[in-house]
């Protein structure tokens, strides 16, 4: 029997509420046992800050961007002009190891799918000759781990996995365009961000659409894992939840 999981397909949002919305599905999983496959942009310029990072050690002190935490960690990340994704399930789910990076690994397979249903062909950056898995950096973008996703030498997006016992949460960004003059302005500590970096509008030459990545992504997805998507909405219950969390994210990110 072919396992149905929830796709919500959000428009661009606030960054504060997308963050409140990936964090409600995860806390009420327990109770409603509902995997979940979310894609979503953002509708302005807006960082997220890794969990363990600090805004003034990663933001410029003229820094002009809205930022918010994200309960997963790596790097800070200027978002505007991307397709963005979030994964909440329990291991059984998509019969995941429980190794985390076994299943980042994994999980990140869908992704694969994805560049090829598009002509472009991603590889780990553990099996890229350019990849400089040396140098830490505060930017997600400049700092290469072994199961980051790399097109034509440059690392596309970034992905990051928390677990909650047994129930895996993983949230990933796919850039359209890459505005490389305002991460320098933001971010601190971007080491050469602009050739470590690639974005699909560069990749492939032409613009490309938001709605268009959103369901050839979905459909990737469902290959990929043999799976079923209905469409969904946030439950009362998810959506009260993310009112709560969206006060405390508005009330902690003052720099």
């Amino acid at each position: 029997m072919i396992k149905k999981w929830r796709l919500i397909l959000d428009k661009r949002s606030d960054g504060a509420w997308n963050m409140a919305v990936d964090e409600a599905i995860l806390a009420n999983y327990s109770n409603q046992r509902i995997p979940t496959l979310r894609i979503y942009g953002w509708q302005e310029p807006y960082i997220s800050l890794g969990y363990s990072q600090e805004p003034e050690e990663v933001l410029r002190p003229d820094n002009a961007f809205p930022f918010v935490r994200r309960i997963t960690g790596g790097g800070c990340i200027l978002h505007h002009k991307e397709v963005t994704y979030s994964i909440v399930c329990a291991l059984e789910d998509l019969g995941l190891p429980a190794g985390v990076k076994e299943s980042y690994r994994m999980l990140c397979g869908f992704l694969f799918d994805f560049y090829r249903s598009l002509g472009l062909f991603a590889s780990f950056a553990k099996d890229s000759q350019q990849a400089d898995l040396r140098r830490p950096a505060a930017f997600c973008f400049s700092n290469w781990e072994e199961f980051d996703l790399v097109i034509a030498g440059k690392k596309i997006g970034g992905n990051a996995q928390r677990r909650k016992r047994n129930l895996i949460f993983q949230q990933g960004t796919i850039p359209q365009q890459l505005d490389f003059s305002q991460i320098n302005r933001s971010i601190k500590h971007v080491f050469g961000a602009s050739q470590k970096a690639g974005c699909l509008d560069d990749l492939l030459g032409h613009p490309t659409r938001f709605a268009f990545l959103s369901s050839l992504l979905a459909e990737s997805f469902k290959k990929t894992f043999n799976l079923g998507l209905y469409r969904g909405l946030l439950s009362p219950q998810e959506t009260q939840t993310t009112k709560v969390i969206l006060k405390d994210k508005e009330q902690a990110c003052v720099f």
